[in-house]
């Protein structure tokens, strides 16, 4: 039986595209342009399929394709079946309870574990979520195979991950920043842990040079990949962040091929020059946040500079409008932009005259 790609006949080449932006050797920019296979969005790719539809793991995929179906996929875009039982999943795995809204579409975890409980977790893999998460990824390689790229769960990171464990998320976590520091640097070193042995576990499974590495930011990689974050740094002032979260990113970055930095909204810019000093990190995607202006305004074309200049890949979000103008403000090489069209004719109008700028 012939396979090949859900509406994405130019796979092969888009493979090569992403290879040569990964080494630095692209001089135009990655777009990547999602659109309806017709003039409107009759449904959009559902990512909570796994959750939705739990246990129920071949309804979760049979969905997912059928709505791939639906897409076309220019540019560099590519149907991404990446595994999403919410951020921090890591935390369910150890213990934490998994609340799961239908009806606005997000999940959240809950925990109630001690410091000194968290201090001794150790990793079961018996554990049911950690089970369901094998499955989906086992199942979803097997179905998927040549139809999509199979993305990595998102574990977030082990100081968040520490914080859903505790309970009360972030007053808890930092309420111990204060009175129980000793305990709670130990408590994260131990999630830390676990954290790698996860993603190891996790990359054995997923590791085929047919499928390669992709996460939910949708940038395939034929080396392992990661993107990196941390939701509790807006709570934190540097030194805290120095102490107790950079080791951990350091370390992500010299043990990772490849990792991109989730840099999400103002309140973490003040962290961004620690970020921009390591020098295994190859990328910082830029997410402005909710309430401030969108990714392609010429606003944060200063920090776009500022990243390049370092020398770092740059991952945005950009309304189709404003995709040529925002590239204008910035060099376009090692710049991956990622659009969604409300119809086919403005994804083709988009893709024509990136094509005439930059080849």
């Amino acid at each position: 039986m012939v396979f090949k790609m859900i509406n994405k006949e130019d796979w092969n080449e888009v493979k090569d595209v992403f290879k040569a932006w990964w080494e630095g050797s692209l001089d135009k920019p990655i777009l990547q342009i999602f659109a309806p296979k017709n003039d409107y969005w009759r449904e959009t790719v559902d990512i909570w399929v796994f959750l939705r539809h739990y246990p129920n793991v071949d309804k979760a995929i049979d969905t997912l394709l059928s709505q791939f179906r639906e897409v076309c996929f220019l540019g560099e875009a590519y149907p991404n079946a990446w595994i999403n039982l919410g951020p921090g999943f890591l935390s369910a795995c150890l213990g934490a309870d998994v609340k799961f809204n239908p009806e606005i579409d997000t999940a959240w975890f809950e925990g109630r574990m001690k410091l000194e409980e968290i201090k001794k977790v150790e990793f079961d893999t018996q554990n049911e979520w950690w089970r369901y998460l094998i499955k989906c990824t086992r199942t979803a390689l097997e179905r998927c195979r040549k139809e999509a790229v199979v993305g990595l769960t998102d574990l977030l990171d082990p100081i968040t991950v520490l914080g859903l464990l505790r309970g009360n998320f972030p007053t808890d976590m930092i309420r111990d920043v204060f009175l129980n520091w000793s305990s709670l640097v130990e408590a994260v070193r131990r999630v830390e842990e676990i954290w790698f042995q996860s993603y190891e576990e996790l990359c054995g499974l997923i590791n085929n040079p047919e499928n390669g590495f992709s996460t939910w930011a949708g940038l395939w990689s034929d080396r392992r990949h990661y993107v990196l974050q941390c939701d509790t740094i807006v709570y934190l002032s540097p030194r805290v962040f120095d102490q107790l979260v950079y080791p951990y990113i350091v370390k992500a970055c010299k043990t990772i091929e490849r990792t991109i930095w989730h840099l999400d909204g103002p309140l973490e810019l003040k962290h961004l020059e620690k970020l921009l000093d390591i020098p295994e990190l190859d990328g910082i995607q830029w997410v402005p946040g909710a309430g401030n202006p969108d990714g392609g305004e010429e606003i944060w074309a200063p920090l776009y500079r500022k990243i390049q200049e370092r020398g770092k890949l740059l991952q945005i979000f950009v309304q189709p409008q404003r995709v040529l103008h925002i590239l204008n403000k910035i060099s376009p090489k090692g710049v991956a932009i990622q659009t969604t069209c409300a119809s086919y004719k403005e994804a083709r109008e988009l893709i024509d005259r990136f094509k005439a700028a930059y080849g």
